[in-house]
């Protein structure tokens, strides 16, 4: 059996394919129509979705999270379609919306929790206290550290 074809796309195929634009989006929903009908797998990376995400809130489009995450959800798994780390992007998207943080954020925390350890450190610990990681600012995880080290764990 031959291997089908996969195609990575960029993420002006995506919004072209989400969006009306009199030059692009025939052309875009085709190619996920082809995709669908199985003449080859388009291939999504998490950074389009994160560049989608970006450019649909800009002033252009100004999409609402709501509208985002159910767009990009139902893209993603569209028959042809194949999303690397689908469930990732699918939990960042819904924290996305409805825990208020920014896309990366979102994303940072769900791919931490999918290949461990769920452990970040960031400036900004309150937007991911609520997203079950263990969250540091560089001053706690050092003390942390050096408190390890003098307790003989390190």
């Amino acid at each position: 059996m031959e291997k089908k074809t996969e195609i990575w796309i960029d993420t002006n195929i995506i919004i072209y394919t989400l969006r009306t634009n009199a030059q692009f989006s025939v052309q875009a929903r085709q190619l996920v129509k082809d995709a669908a009908a199985g003449d080859f797998t388009l291939r999504v990376s998490p950074i389009m979705i994160h560049e989608c995400v970006f450019v649909l809130q800009g002033r252009q489009f100004g999409v609402n999270k709501t509208e985002i995450k159910d767009a990009l959800i139902s893209l993603i798994n569209l028959k042809g379609i194949d999303c690397e780390e689908k469930t990732v992007v699918e939990e960042a998207l819904i924290n996305f919306t409805g825990k208020g943080i920014d896309f990366g954020d979102a994303y940072l925390a769900a791919h931490a929790r999918a290949v461990t350890p769920a452990h970040v450190i960031t400036y900004n610990v309150k937007d991911f206290l609520a997203l079950g990681v263990t969250v540091e600012t560089p001053e706690q995880f050092r003390t942390n550290a050096s408190n390890k080290e003098n307790d003989g764990e390190a």
